[in-house]
């Protein structure tokens, strides 16, 4: 008689437990991300594969988009709708994507370059505050040059996120850096598209990943097959929701490295304390 009690006792406490377990999964709370910025994150429609993936790795996340071409921080600071969406619901993360060249028309040759912006210090500051005033986590992405662009612009753009973020407490999202350490590893990759600019599915791939990365600090399960969701059309980012197309057919290995490659930047930042010391380059 005691050695059943001692059974259904413990079958009880497992029973208990896998319950416990199965209710804390189901009532887990979504993330709900805001991501503000131009056609480097609404290309392919990037949100919704990171939405995907987040779903692959047992998360729901729901991310809304507020993005336009050519669109800066500025911009979307003088516009308010940000701000209003901001307020229509609690946000657990806001995820900034500034413009290629920070916002700055400077031109040598003939050739848009890049130099630091106080304009773009000043935008970035300022969304800070409002996000941080309404509970959410404000994170920067860490945009990649432009394709063919002299070296020192692209040292400049991961100078400039880095200085901002270090200035005010906020997390990175190293887009930029693993954007360099795949085409070191695998230069046949193609992740710009023919204008040098924009990225190819390939490109939005890693870049949600990183922010997957970067949101949950853990790595990506690897993904094989056809992610599809709502065309964006390039030229405004506006989502045709009736519309479904494949957005990345993916295979086994390239997402492994992709995950990969994402965990390890972000957590070699977190090792770091969150940043990279760079100096100004000459």
């Amino acid at each position: 008689m005691h050695i059943f009690c001692n059974k259904a006792s413990f079958i009880f406490l497992i029973l208990s437990l896998a319950l416990t377990i199965a209710c804390n999964q189901n009532n887990k709370k979504p993330l709900d991300v805001l991501l503000v910025g131009n056609s480097s994150i609404y290309y392919n429609n990037m949100p919704k594969m990171l939405e995907h993936i987040a779903r692959e790795n047992g998360q729901e996340l729901r991310t809304k988009l507020i993005a336009f071409g050519g669109y800066t921080l500025r911009d979307h600071l003088n516009e308010g709708l940000v701000e209003k969406t901001l307020d229509s619901r609690s946000w657990d993360f806001v995820i900034l994507n500034e413009q290629s060249t920070l916002g700055e028309n400077y031109v040598v040759n003939g050739i848009r370059r890049v130099k630091e912006s106080e304009s773009f210090y000043m935008a970035v500051r300022e969304f800070y505050s409002i996000i941080e005033k309404r509970g959410a986590k404000t994170v920067i992405l860490s945009l990649y040059p432009r394709k063919n662009a002299p070296v020192i612009d692209g040292k400049i753009l991961d100078y400039s996120y880095m200085k901002i973020a270090k200035e005010l407490g906020m997390v990175v999202a190293p887009v930029s850096q693993t954007w360099t350490d795949i085409l070191k590893a695998k230069n046949n990759w193609k992740l710009y598209r023919d204008d040098n600019l924009h990225p190819t599915p390939l490109g939005s791939f890693i870049t949600a990943n990183v922010i997957f990365s970067t949101i949950y600090d853990r790595k990506s399960k690897p993904i094989n097959g056809v992610i599809k969701g709502p065309l964006i059309e390039l030229f405004d980012g506006f989502e045709r929701k009736d519309s479904i197309v494949t957005l990345i057919d993916i295979n086994e290995f390239k997402s492994r490295m992709i995950s990969n490659k994402s965990f390890r930047n972000n957590k070699k930042l977190k090792q770091m304390g969150g940043y990279l010391y760079l100096k100004y380059p000459n």
